[in-house]
């Protein structure tokens, strides 16, 4: 009798035991996946609002050293987020005539950056950042009811 309990007990798991398991993985999966994709994305706009101040700044010198911003382009480095070689663009880093996107030249005392989502950001909530000259941001397609500071912290 007793070898017919200790066969028993070692048999495995029956089959409502791995079925509760499943469930109990398949809950935590749905709750901590889309928490997980959104502080991916909170990173990604952290990254492209790194970029857009690195682009403002080389926008800033190239002024100081020329007294006009005509002409400048942006170096590749300073055109996606993350960086090129640091991964997949998830934004592209414009530089756009005042607050006419729609040409891509600058004028001669003011631009603008605009970070555009791409790749796996091309969805994202929160739109485009733009970034003028005077350090006046604004959010670009976002979904209605997202904010500047909800989107971009620290702006």
């Amino acid at each position: 009798m007793r070898s017919m309990d200790r066969r028993a007990a070692a048999r495995g798991f029956t089959l409502i035991e791995l079925m509760i398991t499943v469930a109990i993985v398949a809950i935590l999966a749905a709750i901590a996946l889309p928490s997980y994709q959104e502080s991916l994305r909170r990173a990604r706009r952290a990254d492209a609002q790194r970029a857009l101040i690195e682009a403002a700044q080389f926008m800033r010198k190239f002024h100081s050293a020329r007294d006009t911003y005509a002409g400048a382009t942006l170096p590749a480095a300073l055109q996606q987020s993350p960086r090129p070689g640091d991964g997949a663009a998830a934004y592209q880093i414009r530089l756009v005539e005042g607050n006419n996107r729609l040409t891509v030249a600058t004028a001669a005392q003011t631009f603008t950056l605009v970070a555009v989502r791409t790749g796996t950001m091309a969805g994202d909530r929160c739109g485009d950042l733009l970034v003028a000259d005077t350090g006046a941001t604004l959010l670009i397609g976002a979904q209605a009811g997202q904010t500047l500071a909800g989107c971009f912290r620290g702006q």
